[in-house]
Formats: C-alpha cells, structure tokens, sequence
C-alpha cells in the first residue's frame, strides 16, 4: 500500500467515524465499536484479570518493552494499551493501533506490527487522523454545531421571504390599478383590450406615470372612467 492509498484510508476513517473531534474517549469508543477489547497495562503490576490475560497469550515479553499494541486470533480481538502514558500520547498510540485495524494489517503473527512497511504505514495513518486536513476540521466542526447552523438557515430562509414579500408589497403599491400601457401609446388600458392584448411592448401602469398627465384612458375597454374621477 502506498501513501496515497493510506491518506484515502484515513479519510474514509474520518468521514465514516469522526463525529466529534478525536480525543482518546472518542477513539476509544470507535475501536469498541469495531469490535475490539482495550485493555489498560502495565510493566510493574497489574491486576489479577489483566495478568492472567497476559499470561495465557504468553504476553509477557511483549507488554515489558511495548507501549502498545494488538493482539487478534479466532477468540481475542484486544489492544493493549500502557496505563502510565499521558492522556495525549495514549491518544498516539491508539491511533497508531488503529492504522493498523483500518488497514487491515493482520494475517502475519497474532501480534500485529511485527512488519516494518505496515509499521510506516500505521504511524502515517495515525498523523492523517491526528492532523485532518482543513475540509475535515470544517466538517466536524459543522457536525458540532449543526443545530446552530440549522436556525442560521431558517432565520435566512425567513429573512428572504419577509424580504420578497416587502419587495412585492412595495412593487404593488407604486402602481396605479390594474392598467396597462404600450412603450409607444398614451392610453392606459384593460389587461384583455385589444390593444395591449398578446403585445409585447406593454407594461404596468405605475402612480408616477399616471401623475404625469401623460397618459387617458382607453375608450374602447374603460369609456367609463373619467381621468380625474379614478383614485
């Protein structure tokens, strides 16, 4: 496996698992989630369940010089973990160890991590997670706030319709009836008289224009109305 395939790896870890930002509780639960035992440790002393575990596995050797690492045959799916680590460099490690889960690297020894490729591709691995790139901080970032980013949406959403409706209103009011003119004519008209009818050229007769003086009305469709009776 290459480094590009390691980093497309690491991003559908991202993607698929990330909800939050990674921390060593969230990974912790993620490496749960697939199915894996952690099991705290130590090189001095250990409790008695932890000991018989190290003890049946024959592990004894391999816990007094690791920090971490994974154990998996047919009965055990377990990664062990040194307990007298920081918080920050048991999140290392446990990311470390889950390169190894994600890509898969199993089928050599029930120690995984014997390979020295593998071991390069783990360590790259955990510094992708570790360091997402800026989409991903953007993502989880936008999943932590989501219910924030929802109301902002709405709030738009109900600001452009107030928006549009105002525009409309104030569109409605600068006209003057229902009346409509020709770019050449200086009638104003029905909307159904045969003059502005199937025209091109036609348009809303707004208040301005009719305070002009520029324009009567029609006397084919409004022979009714008196100029200066209408208001």
């Amino acid at each position: 496996m290459d480094i590009s395939d390691v980093k497309k790896k690491a991003g559908r870890f991202l993607t698929h698992y990330l909800k939050q930002p990674l921390s060593l509780d969230s990974l912790s639960e993620v490496i749960s989630r697939q199915g894996y035992t952690i099991i705290e440790f130590n090189h001095i002393y250990n409790d008695e369940s932890v000991t018989t575990v190290i003890t049946e596995l024959k592990l004894s050797d391999v816990v007094e010089k690791e920090k971490g690492f994974i154990y998996v045959d047919r009965n055990h799916r377990l990664v062990f973990l040194h307990e007298d680590m920081s918080e920050d460099e048991k999140l290392m490690v446990l990311a470390h160890e889950e390169g190894h889960i994600f890509c898969e690297h199993f089928g050599h020894s029930p120690i995984i991590g014997k390979d020295v490729s593998e071991e390069y591709e783990a360590n790259e691995f955990a510094h992708y997670i570790l360091n997402p790139p800026i989409q991903y901080r953007i993502y989880i970032t936008m999943i932590q706030h989501k219910k924030l980013y929802v109301a902002i949406a709405v709030l738009l959403v109900l600001f452009a319709i107030t928006i549009a409706s105002w525009s409309q209103i104030t569109k409605e009011e600068s006209y003057y009836g229902e009346f409509y003119i020709t770019s050449t004519g200086n009638k104003y008209h029905e909307r159904d008289c045969i003059f502005v009818k199937d025209k091109t050229n036609i348009s809303r007769l707004t208040k301005e224009e009719f305070d002009s003086g520029e324009y009567e009305p029609c006397q084919i469709c409004l022979p009714q109305i008196k100029r200066e009776s209408y208001g």
